[in-house]
């Protein structure tokens, strides 16, 4: 039997338009998918259909966090001076960890049920170098309900010991992993190569990393140009290339299945590789600034066509709430202006923050025909908001209007307003 429910609904149409239905109703099937949606009451056309009135709360596509570590998220709000640092002292310490069992399943569950806490319907999730670890991530993913995109850290150098692979054993693991778990539950659990960084992955495994998502046709997950500390450590560690991301392209990682976190230092040339392969950049603004590393310039790879989705990347970033991901990437693009009142950098908007954190987040995960946003045939991906919360005066001209609902869910909302979260139809939190 499928269900209809009824409320005030919000969906993304582009970067600049949102949908909005007050009241509106969605009719969904039995298979999660949504059947219908608009202004008419539809409880006489599905006359079986269990219904839900939500009239005084809001509907919304789940958000969609395109990076983040499962491991590092105990180490939320621990600061360090820089990335290399905090890497070194806090992260790899604590991912080492997750060799132990018992380890790795107690955060695994933990991680995924504090992201659909905050509303995240779907995810794309760096764990650890251990098959064994990444394993459960999945098993766990598998109970949650989340959509997900997990895979194995890979890295044959320049790391603790401890913390070294073997390159091919590497490449095997992923491999067997890829068989197991890629598409998942009509692909909502997938796999994504995941290569930490160049300066961490030797050229052998980089390639080896290309052919094998080739031969599956899969995801590939990695971080370009966040620190000036890693792009010089780039020119020593592969003095042969010309800039950082040439590594990439030529290795053969780069395509429109694969995203690269943060991109706060590219060149003209860097963005023109960007740009001709497809490759999708996962912005961060949150851990960019916690970690001191920079302010990407949204507006300069957006204006060059490249497909740009958020990232909380935690623990980089210290939420997992993407509502604070939204506040930061509005916030972080009007710093510019201060700090180069010349550039006349015109900064995001809301409606902008809103897309980039579900339809822009489908679309950099190519899965922007599946979710995203609300529309007939998509999956039932969706939000129940209690947005009346963030009215303490209930003053009903203050959240009147769509834009106003927004503005004020971004820059006020928090896990606490999300009351009830469905993927794929089914209720999940």
């Amino acid at each position: 039997m499928g269900s209809i429910f009824k409320g005030k609904i919000l969906s993304p149409i582009s970067k600049s338009k949102i949908f909005f239905l007050n009241p509106g109703y969605l009719a969904i099937s039995e298979k999660g998918k949504i059947l219908e949606i608009g202004q008419n009451d539809l409880r006489n056309k599905y006359r079986n259909f269990s219904f839900y009135n939500f009239f005084d709360k809001l509907i919304c596509p789940g958000f969609i966090d395109i990076h983040n570590h499962l491991p590092q998220f105990p180490l939320i709000g621990l600061s360090s001076t820089n990335l290399f640092t905090w890497l070194n002292e806090l992260v790899f310490p604590y991912e080492d960890k997750f060799r132990y069992k018992k380890f790795a399943q107690k955060y695994s569950g933990i991680f995924f049920h504090k992201l659909l806490k905050n509303g995240t319907t779907t995810t794309s999730t760096y764990v650890t170098i251990h098959k064994q670890a990444t394993d459960i991530a999945f098993q766990s993913a598998k109970e949650s309900g989340i959509r997900t995109f997990i895979g194995k850290v890979m890295m044959d150098r320049e790391v603790p010991e401890n913390m070294l692979e073997d390159t091919q054993k590497s490449l095997q693991d992923s491999q067997g992993l890829i068989e197991k778990w890629d598409g998942y539950d009509e692909d909502r659990l997938r796999y994504v190569l995941s290569p930490r960084f160049a300066v961490s992955c030797s050229f052998q495994m980089l390639k080896g990393i290309g052919k094998l998502a080739k031969r599956y046709n899969i995801y590939i997950q990695s971080h370009l140009a966040e620190s000036k500390t890693e792009i010089e450590l780039i020119k020593k560690l592969y003095p042969e290339f010309k800039n950082y991301t040439e590594i990439y392209y030529k290795a053969g990682i780069l395509s429109e299945k694969t995203i690269m976190a943060h991109c706060i230092y590219l060149d003209k040339q860097e963005i023109e590789t960007l740009q001709k392969t497809g490759t999708k950049i996962s912005h961060c603004p949150t851990a960019n600034r916690f970690l001191s590393s920079g302010i990407m310039r949204y507006r300069k790879l957006e204006e060059k066509d490249l497909t740009i989705g958020l990232g909380t990347d935690v623990a980089g970033g210290y939420s997992f709430s993407m509502f604070n991901e939204m506040k930061e990437v509005i916030e972080t693009s009007k710093t510019i202006n201060f700090v180069n009142p010349k550039e006349q950098y015109k900064p995001v908007t809301v409606e902008e923050a809103y897309y980039l954190a579900t339809l822009g987040g489908a679309t950099a995960l190519s899965i922007e025909n599946e979710t995203g946003s609300l529309e007939k045939g998509k999956s039932a991906d969706f939000l129940v908001i209690d947005y009346q919360k963030l009215n303490d005066c209930k003053d009903n001209d203050i959240l009147s209007e769509a834009k106003k609902i927004l503005s004020k869910m971004i820059y006020c909302g928090s896990e606490n307003i999300v009351k009830q979260v469905y993927v794929k139809g089914k209720r999940v939190i």
